[in-house]
């Protein structure tokens, strides 16, 4: 199967860690894409045969021998229910719902970075500051409220605790600290969690440029 990759993307690394977790990764081939700035704004071609396996021309992409899925969601649930035996998300039941719950405030903190990054992207007159403004808020809300869900975190690295993971460490590398003085226990979870190896052998870095 492949997967097409950029190190830069959160979504990305939600997949790649759900991977690395369920010790399946030699059954992947993962394509490097390049992006350039321009991505935030209008359609790009970032590999030969990504517009063709892909529409929807975003990544993570994986492509299997019957069908491509195109987002975090679905491939990390092809991956739970074909090579996890449900270890990532329970299939159904109270802990289920509790961890999309978990898992739909991080994924809110993610959307709001891809989208302030997106606009910041832009030039600097036709960048919507109130928006960057609103998205930024929206990052620091969802934080505060996962702070008051961190001491119910189980012992296994799942679905939930990998999304918030990522929404954690994407804030740190490309916006800095400041969410952590409204969520310290948080803060804490994460510097813990940031240690696992899935975590360290994907840290997030600059997209290579097309």
């Amino acid at each position: 199967m492949r997967l097409y990759v950029t190190p830069a993307s959160p979504w990305v690394r939600r997949v790649v860690v759900s991977i690395l977790e369920l010790g399946i990764r030699d059954r992947f081939e993962f394509v490097q894409t390049r992006w350039p700035h321009a991505w935030g704004t209008r359609t790009v071609v970032p590999h030969p045969g990504f517009m063709a396996e892909t529409p929807v021309a975003r990544i993570p992409a994986l492509v299997t021998a019957d069908f491509t899925l195109a987002d975090s969601h679905s491939i990390c649930d092809y991956l739970n229910g074909e090579f996890g035996a449900f270890r990532l998300l329970a299939r159904d039941g109270a802990a289920r719902w509790y961890a999309l719950a978990t898992m739909s405030v991080a994924g809110g903190i993610i959307e709001a970075q891809i989208s302030r990054r997106a606009e910041l992207l832009r030039s600097e007159h036709e960048r919507s500051n109130d928006f960057i403004g609103k998205m930024r808020e929206r990052q620091l809300r969802c934080f505060e409220a996962l702070e008051k869900q961190v001491a119910a975190f189980g012992a296994e690295f799942d679905l939930a605790q990998i999304t918030t993971a990522v929404a954690c460490g994407y804030e740190d590398w490309r916006y800095g600290t400041d969410w952590r003085a409204g969520a310290p226990k948080l803060a804490t979870w994460f510097d813990a969690a940031s240690q696992r190896p899935s975590m360290r052998t994907t840290l997030p870095a600059e997209t290579p440029q097309s």
